[in-house]
């Protein structure tokens, strides 16, 4: 149980780490007045506000119904004409 939570943390930092190297060596390329050392502080700030955010749980939210119908064993049954007309 604690597995899959755990892994799927991993997966997310290891995306956000390799966005904020990515921004990081975009940004010394472009930048011609910002000293490199200024760049890394500031993605590494972003970063970790993301981290947080991400890390808490406020991603993507699941539809209501998907959990119950879950919980009682399948799908819903589909509606025929004659549930509909009668």
């Amino acid at each position: 149980m604690v597995r899959p939570v755990l892994w799927s943390r991993a997966k997310t930092l290891g995306r956000e780490t390799l966005r904020t190297v990515g921004d990081i060596l975009t940004d010394i390329a472009r930048s011609t007045d910002e000293h490199p050392r200024d760049i890394v502080s500031r993605r590494f700030n972003e970063t970790a506000q993301n981290l947080i955010g991400k890390l808490r749980g406020r991603g993507r939210k699941r539809k209501a119904g998907v959990a119950k119908r879950r919980q009682k064993g399948g799908k819903k049954p589909r509606l025929t004409k004659r549930d509909i007309f009668s």
